[in-house]
């Protein structure tokens, strides 16, 4: 009997902790760029991409939620690398060696949100959240990059190797995020959230990920 009263309170936990659990799937685009405090790169452009995953959000009370999900993000960078290089009638003059580099890289990500549901009506909510995320990018192909009086070549932004003097990027990314998700009907969902990466993704320039995102959804 002791049994079967531990297995029926197990059973109801576990069915009562899935029906707080809200699962869904959403797609959209976002634009990212690079960030850094250093001087270079000289240009760091937004490029725009696209990213779709699964959601998890679990009702911790009648309004606090715990915010979760798996992501196919790509980010989608453009950059001006330069360097100074010495001149025998002018001393050192600067000029640019990588006058554009671009990187689109694929990421796997995992954000871990704390958010709180605002009743606006009855069949309206919005859900503002913030926390962190975690990343790991895990393909990227080859992307464009110019050199400075050799034209337009070829460089691979994961492999790990030195390409003409510029380092592949880190696989690992995490950082801060914040979004806000508005929610019709229980159902149709409308997202904006912001990422911007704390670790650096660059080992040369300090660079950091900036991405802003859209995205519409279900939510069963």
């Amino acid at each position: 009997m002791k049994k079967l009263f531990v297995f029926l309170a197990v059973l109801f936990c576990a069915t009562y902790s899935f029906a707080q659990m809200k699962w869904g799937i959403e797609a959209g685009a976002n634009l990212s760029r690079f960030v850094g405090s250093a001087s270079l790169p000289s240009e760091k452009k937004a490029k725009p991409s696209m990213q779709i995953g699964i959601t998890v959000d679990y009702e911790l009370s009648a309004h606090w939620m715990l915010m979760s999900g798996l992501s196919f993000v790509q980010r989608h960078g453009e950059l001006g690398l330069g360097e100074n290089y010495p001149s025998s009638a002018l001393g050192y003059e600067a000029y640019m060696r990588f006058p554009k580099v671009q990187s689109k890289i694929n990421y796997g990500q995992i954000p871990l949100k704390v958010g709180y549901n605002f009743r606006v009506s009855r069949n309206f909510d919005l859900l503002p959240s913030m926390g962190l995320y975690a990343a790991y990018g895990f393909g990227a192909g080859s992307c464009d990059m110019q050199i400075k009086n050799q034209g337009k070549t070829q460089w691979k932004p994961l492999d790990g190797m030195v390409e003409n003097g510029l380092k592949a990027f880190r696989s690992w990314d995490w950082g801060a995020t914040a979004g806000i998700k508005a929610i019709w009907k229980q159902h149709y969902v409308l997202s904006v959230d912001y990422s911007l990466g704390i670790k650096k993704v660059s080992p040369d320039y300090g660079l950091r990920n900036s991405t802003y995102q859209l995205s519409v959804g279900y939510r069963f």
